[in-house]
């Protein structure tokens, strides 16, 4: 009889843990990263990621809030999120690099999203712009919504191996690498969004793996930069496979990851840790691009 008390006591704390994790990041999810995805959705939904870049002289957040009235409309998507586009963190051979906004949409099937590409109004509003680039992902329920439960048990994890805290970041001396010398410039960028919003930075990634070695080495990496979100709370809002639905680049895997804010960013990317780690970080290919949310401001 004891026993099964404690089984039915460990199941119980085990089971609150999860459940006390998977609320906190859904406040974090909704009031800080301004992301709107639901936790539950049909199997058959399909994501769309679209990366704008508009002449000088255009608004942003107008064209941003424009855009996501037509995609909105009856039989079309919800947007699930919106940002404003800084520094390219990892930059890409087969795409372009800079961008100035970026949306991501869910479709309730790959056929709605086809047929809202073919739209005449959605071609206008794309039209505007200077260039685009749209990606399509398959976004796993089952995945989404264990990433905060992996995450809490890497941190238990981290604990009980007593593994050093990444915490506070120490600034890098003169033995910074050239490439994160070159980061650390890059991502000033995001200091321009200050005003919008300073306590949330999104990175979406497009990823294409590399070679077996690579990919051993970017695992080393992951592995570091996940324990230090676990212990930091914050860590991937989406992740899915990347699809094709235009062009000819090609890439496997799509991932996006909060970061709380822009000072923090300063201090990850302009530190020993990051120094000490960057090197691992290994891709065939990858577009990922630094983004501020800004859904809640159209």
């Amino acid at each position: 009889m004891i026993f099964f008390d404690v089984l039915f006591s460990i199941f119980l704390l085990v089971g609150g843990a999860a459940l006390w994790q998977h609320f906190r990041y859904l406040k974090l999810r909704r009031e800080r990263i301004d992301d709107r995805q639901p936790l539950f959705y049909p199997a058959r939904s399909f994501h769309a990621v679209t990366y704008l870049k508009w002449a000088t002289g255009h608004s942003a957040l107008e064209e941003l809030r424009a855009l996501r009235e037509v995609i909105e409309s009856p039989g079309g998507g919800s947007v699930v999120y919106a940002g404003l586009v800084g520094p390219a963190m990892a930059k890409s051979k087969q795409l372009a690099n800079d961008w100035d906004g970026l949306l991501l949409t869910q479709y309730p099937s790959r056929e709605a999203f086809d047929a809202m590409a073919s739209q005449d109004a959605y071609r206008r509003m794309l039209a505007r712009s200077e260039r685009t680039h749209t990606h399509g992902a398959t976004r796993n329920r089952a995945l989404n919504l264990m990433i905060p439960i992996g995450l809490l048990g890497l941190r238990i994890r981290d604990i009980l191996l007593r593994t050093p805290s990444a915490f506070p970041f120490e600034p890098v001396g003169d033995d910074a690498m050239p490439e994160l010398l070159q980061v650390m410039e890059e991502v000033k960028q995001l200091d321009a969004f200050r005003e919008i919003k300073d306590d949330a930075v999104v990175i979406f990634n497009l990823i294409q793996p590399g070679t077996a070695e690579q990919q051993k080495a970017d695992r080393g990496y992951g592995l570091k930069m996940m324990s230090a979100m676990a212990e930091g709370s914050y860590g991937p809002t989406h992740a899915g496979r990347a699809v094709s639905v235009e062009g000819e680049a090609r890439f496997t895997q799509f991932v996006s990851v909060y970061y709380p804010g822009i000072d923090h960013m300063h201090a990850m990317i302009g530190s020993t840790f990051m120094n000490r780690i960057g090197s691992g970080k290994q891709l065939g290919d990858s577009l990922a691009v630094a983004t501020v949310p800004v859904l809640s401001k159209l």
